[in-house]
């Protein structure tokens, strides 16, 4: 909350914050509506139907981009500026989009915090993103919760790799998944089919993010399963196959996707693990055992839909905009209810108490 001055809020406006920048007619959009846009084919899609709905809506609507943001503490108030301009009026609800895998917490995340520390509510909110950027940080949180986790090992540094990777073998059965911590579409992903392989491929393995090494499922060789939540429900499933005998089944990679009925002992593992994240907003990749039953792979904050909207045709951005203006008028009832300017955003996840379920 800040000092020494009042926020004010606009309780008819959301921000969508992303990285990225690209032309706004470009995009097929009217300049004339309060927008700032970004780069990427999905997130104009998203942005499209988000902006479409708000208007339609009378909700005002700002692609926020984090290139354009300058924050401030002056005179012991929290403020902030987008391309020069002092910002007067904050939004209830921001929605944020930005990659995981490149995500930086001393710049992005460094923003999300500002804001969140202003009175905004922020979906995904910047402690679940941080969550999700590190597969090993996302293991490391839902560890000890009873959920199903391959083993998965990782290391402290590169400084003497070859060294550390002999030591983690002890411990290793082969063939074993071998990750990249902050890899994304299937890339930096491979099976190492024996010691003398993983050794062989070390130098492979020196980059700025750490790997980790996992326990391999045979069973879900080449397909798992995507599990998109959004607002505690789910949205839909679909299954991704590898069109090529690869492991990788990502859509991105080549994989196939089709719809996928997924049992209420997913779904309840889906909803668990986005509760237990605290994430609004995930994709939730499983492996699948021959008797139906669930790993925990990957979770993503920030999970592309171009191939799963075609998959299950649908369009996830409704239900992704829906939230927020769900959100947007729980807040407008909390100010109602408030004697203070900030808005209260500590209550969302006040019914699941502070642990995983």
């Amino acid at each position: 909350m800040t000092t020494g001055s009042t926020t004010v809020f606009d309780s008819n406006l959301i921000w969508f914050m992303s990285n990225g920048s690209t032309d706004v007619s470009a995009a097929g959009l009217s300049t004339t509506m309060p927008i700032v846009f970004l780069q990427s084919h999905s997130k104009v899609e998203i942005q499209q139907t988000m902006s479409k709905i708000c208007k339609e809506r009378g909700v005002k609507f700002r692609w926020v981009h984090f290139e354009d943001v300058v924050i401030s503490i002056e005179y012991g108030s929290l403020g902030l500026r987008i391309k020069g301009k002092k910002i007067k009026y904050f939004p209830l609800v921001a929605m944020v989009r930005v990659p995981a895998a490149h995500l930086k917490a001393d710049s992005e995340i460094t923003v999300l915090r500002h804001l969140e520390l202003i009175g905004c509510r922020l979906i995904n909110p910047s402690s679940a993103i941080l969550k999700c950027v590190n597969k090993v940080w996302t293991f490391q949180e839902l560890a000890g919760n009873g959920f199903p986790l391959p083993n998965t090992f990782s290391y402290g540094g590169h400084s003497n790799l070859l060294t550390t990777l002999k030591t983690v073998d002890t411990n290793l059965v082969y063939p074993v998944v071998v990750k990249n911590c902050r890899g994304y579409q299937g890339q930096s992903v491979f099976l190492a089919r024996d010691r003398m392989q993983l050794i062989d491929t070390s130098h492979l393995l020196k980059h700025e993010s750490p790997y980790l090494f996992q326990q391999y499922i045979r069973e879900s060789h080449g397909r798992d399963v995507r599990v998109i939540v959004i607002g505690e429900k789910i949205v839909g499933a679909m299954l991704r196959q590898s069109s090529d005998g690869r492991m990788q089944s990502n859509c991105a990679a080549g994989g196939r996707g089709e719809l996928y009925q997924l049992p209420p002992e997913g779904e309840k593992l889906a909803l668990d693990v986005a509760r237990c994240l605290r994430l609004d907003i995930c994709g939730i990749d499983l492996l699948v055992n021959n008797d139906g039953s669930f790993w925990i792979c990957e979770v993503n904050c920030n999970p592309g839909f171009k191939h799963f909207n075609t998959a299950l045709q649908m369009n996830v951005a409704e239900s992704i905009t829906e939230l927020a203006l769900q959100e947007l008028e729980r807040l407008r009832e909390v100010r109602k209810l408030s004697t203070v300017t900030v808005a209260d955003t500590s209550d969302y996840y006040s019914d699941h108490g502070d642990s995983c379920p």
